[in-house]
């Protein structure tokens, strides 16, 4: 399946798209329940505890899109509430977008993709001139006549991966969210031991900030770029 992809791809890229022209999109999702860091404890000690923020957490997507010359676009969020408030985009890094879902979930849904779509021919800017290729994987929220029309319309192709690939061949899951997620729970950790949150839990009010904080340190060129290289886009 990988090969098809690969024939597919170099079709496409016989069409003229140069490497600024070459995108990767993919969400992920941050919880306000964080992973602890590594805790430094007494040798030999059996037990070694970390306060996590509770039991059970809500999941904000976001979705975030990066091309071959280490560029990247803001982050899109969806948040599990049916109304932004304000003061969300005030600690979201500048430039990104919010919407919310109207089954209050927090999971991507063809209509929040095709918002997304929105966000990234605002911020990619492709034309006739300079169409953009977009690759991305199969999921039902991706690929979907709204979505493809749209992108057509706005000329971007999009290219998506083989099924149960994308961790090989996704270039944000490489080498890029990975990164992301454990500056998310460092910063969390952060939060979580600040005296002035003691006995909190930790909201979804919280997580555009641990964005703004987690966002420019793994988006950076060198981890883009590598994504790329690393699977062969």
């Amino acid at each position: 399946m990988s090969t098809v992809f690969f024939s597919n791809l170099e079709e496409a890229l016989a069409r003229g798209f140069g490497p600024e022209s070459i995108w990767n999109v993919d969400e992920t999702g941050v919880m306000t329940v964080q992973r602890p860091v590594k805790v430094l404890a007494e040798k030999g000690a059996k037990q070694v505890g970390s306060v996590v923020s509770q039991e059970r957490g809500i999941l904000v997507t976001v979705c975030c899109g990066i091309n071959a010359i280490g560029n990247h676009i803001l982050p899109f969020f969806i948040l599990p509430r049916v109304n932004v408030q304000q003061h969300w985009r005030v600690t979201a890094p500048p430039g990104s977008e919010m919407v919310g879902h109207p089954k209050a979930t927090g999971w991507m849904t063809k209509e929040n993709f095709c918002d997304f779509m929105k966000h990234f021919v605002k911020h990619a800017k492709p034309s006739a001139e300079n169409p953009a290729l977009l690759t991305l994987d199969n999921h039902h929220s991706h690929v979907n006549i709204d979505v493809i029309n749209y992108a057509k319309e706005n000329h971007v192709t999009l290219l998506s991966f083989p099924p149960h690939c994308s961790h090989k061949l996704q270039p944000l899951d490489v080498s890029v969210y990975g990164p992301f997620k454990t500056y998310i729970d460092q910063k969390s950790d952060t939060w979580m031991r600040d005296p002035a949150n003691a006995g909190k839990s930790m909201t979804i009010h919280v997580i555009p900030s641990l964005v703004s904080y987690a966002f420019p340190k793994a988006f950076t060129p060198t981890n883009i770029t590598a994504a790329f290289r690393a699977t062969g886009n």
